[in-house]
C-alpha cells in the first residue's frame, strides 16, 4: 500500500469516527463542511495549498510526495484544483473502475481477458466499437445490461472464451444495486482501467491547444481553426460539405448524444479508451504529441509532425527550424509560420522556404 493510500484510509477512519460511524452520505456531508472552510472565494474548488490545509484539519499529514500523488488523484480534469465532487468520488470510490467482489483478482482476470480480445480483434478503437455494440443490446434503453445481454454482445464480438461462471462473475461485480443488470458504462471503466497521470497531463495540453479561445468547450468553430477539410475525399468527391466533414470530426469525441460541444472530460473518455489499447508509454506520448502537433518529448517520444522549414538570413545563413505547435498552419500560411517563428525568438528572417 502506497503513503497516499495510506492517507486516503485515514481521511476514512477519521471520518468514520467523527461521524459516530455513520452511513457515507453522513460522512459526506461531514467532509463537505471541512472543505467549505478552505474554500475562501466559494469557488467550490481547493488548489494545492488549500488541500493541504483540509488534510492538517482531517488529522492526516504524509510526505510531500505522498500528498501530491493523493491531491493527483482526486484531481481528475488535471485542472490544478479539485472540487468538492472530485474529492469525494474519489475517497467514497465512487467512481472505481473495478468493484470488489470479494475475490477481486479472479473478476480482474477475467476482464483482462475480455479487454484482450476487443483489443486483439478491434485495435485501437476497439472498446469504443464494443461499447456501442453493447449499448445496442440494452433493450430498454436504461444503459443496463442482464447477463443473457452481455453474454450475446460479447459473442457478437466473437468473444467466446468466457464461460458462465465467468458471465455470472462479472455480473456480481458490477451490479452494485443487485438489480440484475449491469451499467454499460461502469463495465467499460473497468476494461479501461486507470489513466497514468502523465497521460492525462498530455490530454490536457492537447484539449487546451484545441480550445483555442480558452472556453473550455470545442465546438466546430475550434475545430476549423485545427483542421483543413478542403482536402477530405468526400469533401473533394462532392459526398461531403467541409462543414459537414468538420462535425463528423467533432462527432468523434463527443460522448453519448451530440450537442455540438466537446468538453475536457469527453476528450479524455475517448483517449481512455484509446490508452487501454497502448501499454508504451512513449508511444502514446508521441501519437499525442504527433495527431495534435505538440513541440517537444524527448527520445523516441519527440514530436516529428511538427513542420521544420528552411529560414535564410539576411547575411546569406541558413538555418533549419522546427515550427512548434504548428497545428491549423498549411503549407502555404508563410505569414503564419513566420509569426510563429519569430515568436519562438529566431530573427532576421528574409525568406522561408518549406
Amino acid at each position: 500500500m502506497s503513503g497516499a493510500d495510506l492517507m486516503e484510509k485515514r481521511i476514512r477512519e477519521y471520518m468514520e469516527v467523527k461521524s459516530g460511524f455513520g452511513d457515507p452520505v453522513v460522512q459526506e456531508r461531514m467532509l463537505q463542511r471541512e472543505f467549505r472552510l478552505f474554500d475562501e472565494d466559494g469557488s467550490g474548488e481547493i488548489d494545492m495549498t488549500e488541500f493541504i490545509k483540509v488534510l492538517e484539519t482531517l488529522n492526516c499529514r504524509g510526505s510531500d510526495d505522498d500528498v501530491d500523488e493523493l491531491f493527483d488523484r482526486y484531481d481528475a480534469d488535471c485542472g490544478g484544483t479539485i472540487t468538492y465532487k472530485e474529492f469525494t468520488d474519489g475517497l467514497f470510490k465512487r467512481n472505481a473502475t473495478l468493484p470488489n467482489d470479494g475475490d477481486v483478482n479472479v473478476t480482474k482476470s477475467i476482464v483482462a481477458k475480455v479487454k484482450e480480445e476487443i483489443l486483439r480483434r478491434g485495435g485501437g478503437n476497439g472498446l469504443r466499437s464494443a461499447a456501442v455494440l453493447l449499448r445496442r443490446m440494452d433493450k430498454d434503453g436504461s444503459g443496463n445490461l442482464d447477463s443473457d445481454e452481455l453474454k450475446r454482445g460479447l459473442e457478437e464480438m466473437g468473444i467466446e472464451i468466457l464461460l458462465d461462471e465467468d458471465i455470472t462473475r462479472l455480473m456480481n461485480a458490477f451490479d452494485k444495486d443487485k438489480s440484475g443488470k449491469i451499467s454499460v458504462e461502469e463495465f467499460f471503466k473497468g476494461l479501461q482501467g486507470d489513466m497514468k497521470r502523465k497521460r492525462k497531463l498530455l490530454v490536457r495540453m492537447a484539449y487546451d491547444i484545441l480550445d483555442a479561445d480558452g472556453s473550455g468547450e470545442v465546438t466546430i468553430d475550434d475545430i476549423r481553426g485545427a483542421y483543413d477539410c478542403s482536402q477530405h475525399p468526400k469533401v473533394m468527391s462532392g459526398d461531403m460539405t467541409e462543414d459537414e466533414a468538420l462535425e463528423e470530426i467533432l462527432e468523434t469525441y463527443e460522448q453519448g448524444e451530440a450537442d455540438g460541444i466537446v468538453t475536457f472530460q469527453e476528450f479524455l473518455e475517448y483517449y481512455r479508451d484509446v490508452s487501454a489499447g497502448i501499454d508504451d508509454d512513449q508511444y502514446f506520448e508521441l501519437m499525442i504529441r504527433n495527431a495534435w502537433h505538440i513541440s517537444g518529448g524527448e527520445g523516441a517520444a519527440a514530436n516529428t509532425s511538427c513542420r521544420r522549414v528552411l529560414v535564410k538570413h539576411s547575411d546569406g545563413s541558413e538555418e533549419v527550424c522546427e515550427v512548434k505547435n504548428d497545428l491549423g498552419i498549411g503549407p502555404k500560411d508563410i505569414d503564419k509560420m513566420k509569426a510563429k517563428l519569430i515568436a519562438q525568438g529566431v530573427k532576421d528572417i528574409v525568406k522561408i522556404t518549406v
